[in-house]
């Protein structure tokens, strides 16, 4: 059986370019560490917008890889990106970027978040059925 065909369906994301967030991520490591860094790379990943809202009463954000990991926006509107460091991406890192920034880094395309978490146990499928309960609803269908 194919176990994507048992996940929910209708929960879309927009995939973030992730050589845009690596700029950016890039420019904030020069600032924190001057010119002695090894440049960063970052993965696109997937936006999706929350249930929750942020006291304001505004959409709250996560981004999501392609294991299921993910980091939901912060208190500040704030989203943590992962980045890979050094010659073979071997060293993992952060940065935080706006939402609006993130934003900006959007590419036109959409993914099911059911077909964006690739296929590998029942870890990756319970971190999609998280991500889903956490997700506005957009013509979700269940497959059973």
């Amino acid at each position: 059986m194919d176990r994507r065909a048992s996940r929910t369906n209708g929960y879309i994301g927009q995939i973030v370019d992730g050589k845009k967030l690596a700029t950016i991520a890039n420019d904030i490591y020069r600032l924190q560490y001057s010119n002695e860094f090894s440049e960063c790379t970052v993965d696109n990943l997937l936006l999706i917008k929350l249930e929750e809202t942020n006291v304001f009463g505004d959409n709250k954000y996560a981004l999501v890889c392609s294991e299921g990991v993910g980091w939901e926006q912060d208190t500040y509107g704030c989203l943590e990106v992962p980045t890979n460091i050094g010659a073979m991406g071997l060293w993992n890192g952060r940065v935080f970027i706006s939402v609006d920034t993130v934003k900006e880094c959007l590419t036109d395309q959409t993914e099911d978040i059911a077909d964006y978490i690739r296929i590998f146990g029942d870890r990756l499928d319970r971190n999609c059925s998280l991500w889903q309960s956490k997700m506005v609803l957009d013509n979700a269908v269940e497959l059973v």
